[in-house]
């Protein structure tokens, strides 16, 4: 079996609001490789493993989280072929002890839109007990302006997303150096009805 092994002293230390469970799922890159140790990146740390003898410097690795114990985290190589391509769940501490979900599915944009102009997009969906699901989709286009779109449910979650829209906007030109444009609109689940 493929399994990466770390130890949880070291990784708590390290990544002390790093939150693994068993059966989660995380993305790992291997940095470099000595015998059967080496080095892997998780969470943008990197972090000393013991690691299977097919797995080389380079490598990104899809690893399950099997075991969680005082001692060590064992991580699982999983089946890239059987397994269907998730993307990443990260839990995120929030004050008074909670802890949000983010939801992170990433792709460059169909260059054939637009004009041949380069364009990038990160699509986040941050689930919380209060407001729900809210999306939020970025996208940098030809380098200059920063588009928006935030989705969140109808009621209370999309009228305080709206009533923070301008001040998402001038945060997000503050950080970015960017110009910024922001546009709330509803979020529409899909109902599931049955004869």
């Amino acid at each position: 079996m493929d399994l990466l092994r770390v130890e949880a002293v070291m990784l708590r230390a390290l990544l002390p609001d790093l939150v693994l469970r068993e059966g989660m799922a995380v993305v790992a890159t291997v940095a470099e490789r000595a015998g059967q140790k080496g080095i892997i990146v998780l969470a943008g740390t990197p972090l000393a493993a013991q690691l299977p003898d097919e797995v080389k410097a380079g490598d990104v690795l899809r690893l399950i989280v099997t075991d969680t114990s005082s001692e060590r985290i064992v991580l699982r190589i999983a089946d890239t072929a059987q397994a269907p391509q998730m993307p990443p769940v990260v839990d995120v501490p929030l004050p008074g002890g909670l802890n949000a979900r983010i939801t992170v599915a990433e792709r460059d944009a169909d260059r054939s839109r637009g004009g041949g102009e380069d364009q990038h997009e990160v699509r986040l969906t941050y689930t919380s007990t209060r407001l729900g699901a809210i999306d939020l989709h970025l996208a940098l286009a030809g380098g200059d302006l920063l588009r928006v779109n935030v989705r969140a449910a109808a009621g209370a979650p999309f009228a305080l997303a709206e009533g923070h829209a301008a001040e998402l906007q001038e945060a997000i030109a503050a950080a970015t150096g960017k110009p910024a444009q922001v546009l709330v609109t509803p979020r529409h689940d899909p109902l599931d009805v049955y004869a």
